[in-house]
């Protein structure tokens, strides 16, 4: 079954509670304190509806579901709302600027999860969400994960519909974020069912597209590298130089993989000889770029389903055998398919 719960981020130590218009108010006086200080840049208002800040004071998402259909068999999901009360949200007009980050998150996990699972965090693609990755999320919580994937906040644009590089920083901290506060027994209290089944000495991140730049972010990138992070899957995936970052070694296992009619597939070629061993590549021959991850879902995606579940088994798990299972997979795919890896 499905459930639908909201959370604040709570503070690190103990306070004594605040109404919600106490803290809509206090809310209003931070960010009129703090108007200007991301970046030198000057182009972002300071200026936040004031119904804006008050769905950051009460942590809301109003207008969601209470409760919805299960997702897939042997699977349950739970949605909820995180809110960041730390750092903004700087949208393309005054409707999308928060003085907070607010994060509905998707978290799957076998149903009747009483032992402990590894932990995969998924970032979506540009202005997209985890609802079309809905069937790869599902067998990976089947496979026995909990899976664990946000909504990121509308992404920043620039005039020409660019995205701005200080989003890749935003959205990887936003994972960071996430990760906090299943880690964190002082975090959002709605969590608690779910850190008692997660493992958080193995963690994954999986990124799909834009999603994917937050991935190298933490695996490989100075500007916000997470060393709780122990493996990554980038898919189709942007690969771009990160504001304040540079990308240095970082022997995290990684697989890529995309589709080589894909207009992005330069990126993933640039990445791969740039990311140190274990790493794994992928080529989806004659595949663009959504359908074999996105619904709908194009012929590769069984194969995609099965090649990253098991690389995850491979090392979140350690089963050894899962390497042999992954070539199998490309191997009996039936769709046309290459494979490279460097183990190191």
């Amino acid at each position: 079954m499905r459930q639908h719960r909201v959370a604040r981020n709570r503070p690190r130590r103990p306070v004594r509670p605040i109404a919600v218009a106490a803290a809509a108010l206090a809310l209003a006086v931070l960010l009129g304190a703090c108007a200007g200080s991301r970046g030198s840049s000057g182009s972002r208002p300071p200026f936040v509806q004031p119904a804006n800040v008050a769905r950051c004071a009460a942590g809301a998402e109003p207008g969601v579901p209470d409760a919805v259909a299960e997702t897939a068999p042997g699977v349950t999901r739970l949605d909820l709302t995180l809110v960041d009360l730390s750092r903004r949200t700087v949208g393309n007009d005054l409707a999308g600027r928060y003085p907070c980050r607010i994060l509905p998150v998707e978290i799957r996990y076998p149903t009747g999860a009483t032992a402990r699972l590894p932990m995969i965090v998924v970032a979506h693609g540009l202005d997209g969400s985890p609802k079309v990755l809905g069937p790869l999320l599902d067998a990976w919580g089947a496979a026995g994960y909990v899976v664990v994937a946000p909504t990121f906040p509308l992404t920043e644009k620039d005039r020409r519909g660019n995205t701005v590089p200080t989003v890749y920083v935003d959205q990887a901290s936003d994972l960071r974020f996430v990760i906090d506060q299943i880690e964190d027994p002082r975090g959002a209290g709605i969590l608690a069912p779910v850190r008692s089944i997660v493992d958080l000495r193995h963690i994954g991140v999986a990124g799909m597209s834009l999603g994917g730049q937050a991935v190298y972010s933490l695996v490989a990138n100075s500007c916000c590298e997470d060393h709780r992070v122990t493996a990554g899957i980038a898919m189709a995936a942007v690969y771009r130089q990160v504001p304040d970052g540079s990308y240095a070694p970082a022997h995290i296992p990684i697989l890529l993989v995309q589709g080589d009619a894909d207009t992005g597939y330069h990126n993933s070629l640039r990445a791969y000889p740039e990311l140190t061993p274990p790493k794994w590549f992928l080529t989806l021959h004659g595949e663009r770029h959504a359908p074999p991850f996105e619904i709908p879902l194009g012929p590769a995606a069984p194969l995609v389903r099965a090649a990253t579940t098991d690389f995850w088994d491979l090392y979140l798990k350690g089963d050894s055998a899962a390497a042999g299972r992954i070539i199998a997979a490309v191997d009996g795919a039936g769709v046309p398919a290459s494979l490279q890896r460097d183990l190191g």
